[in-house]
C-alpha cells in the first residue's frame, strides 16, 4: 500500500512517529534513499541537503544505511552508451535502480529545492516508473517542499500522488483534515499532507 508524507519543511515529532508506523521498522534498522537533484543549483539548495542528511541521521538512521541517489549522474533514459559499453557493472549511485532494488530500502526522501529541476532529472532518466512501482509496494516517500510538489499537482508530467497543487512553507495554511477535492494546498511548516493507499490527509 502506497505511503507518502508530502511536508513542506520534513517531520515534526508528531508526524515523525506515524511515520515510523508506515515504515515499520526502528530507525536503526531502516535503510534510506536521499534524493538531493532539487538542491543542487544554489548554495542555498546544497545547504538544504545537508540540513536533510542531519536530520535523517538524527533521527537514528546509521550514515552507512543512506544512500545519496543524485539523478543527475544517471544516463538518459534510451541513451546507448559508447565508450563506457565495456563496464558490466556499474554502482548504484550512477544507474537506474529498479522497483525491486528500490525495495530493499524502507523509504525514499526526496529533499527540497527547485521542483521544476527535480521533475525533470526524474523523467529525464525514466526514474518515475521504478520509483512509483516501489511505493505502491511499500516504500515510504517522504517529501521536502520541492519534493513534496512533484508529487502534487504543480507541474505537468508529475507523480500524479495528490491532484491539488502544493505551496509549501505559506503562513496562512490549509486547515487540518481531509483533502479538498479541490483547489491549492497552502502547506505551512510542520504540517504534512498524509497519503494512505487512497487516504488524502492533511495532518499536523
Amino acid at each position: 500500500m502506497r505511503t507518502l508524507f508530502l511536508t513542506s519543511s520534513g517531520l515534526t515529532e508528531k508526524t515523525a512517529d506515524l511515520f515510523w508506523q508506515a515504515v515499520g521498522k526502528t530507525p536503526d534498522q531502516s535503510r534510506a534513499i536521499l534524493v538531493p537533484s532539487a538542491g543542487v543549483e544554489t548554495d542555498g539548495g546544497r545547504e538544504g541537503i545537508h540540513v536533510c542528511m542531519e536530520r535523517l541521521v538524527s533521527m537514528g538512521i546509521p550514515f552507512d544505511q543512506i544512500l545519496v541517489y543524485h539523478l543527475g549522474f544517471l544516463l538518459s533514459t534510451g541513451y546507448e552508451r559508447t565508450y563506457s559499453s565495456y563496464l558490466r557493472e556499474i554502482p548504484a549511485q550512477f544507474r537506474l535502480l529498479d522497483a525491486q532494488e528500490l525495495m530493499a530500502y524502507d523509504m525514499i526522501v526526496f529533499s527540497g529545492g527547485n521542483a521544476e529541476t527535480l521533475l525533470h532529472e526524474v523523467n529525464r532518466t525514466g526514474f518515475a516508473e521504478p520509483l512509483k512501482q516501489a511505493v505502491d509496494h511499500g516504500l515510504v516517500y517522504l517529501g521536502i517542499s520541492a519534493g513534496s510538489m512533484i508529487a502534487a499537482g504543480n507541474l505537468p508530467h508529475g507523480l500524479g500522488y495528490l491532484a491539488n497543487p502544493l505551496i509549501p512553507h505559506t503562513a496562512h495554511s490549509t486547515p487540518c483534515g481531509e483533502v479538498p477535492k479541490a483547489g491549492t494546498i497552502e502547506l505551512a511548516d510542520g504540517q504534512v499532507v498524509w497519503i494512505h493507499g487512497d487516504q488524502q490527509e492533511i495532518i499536523g
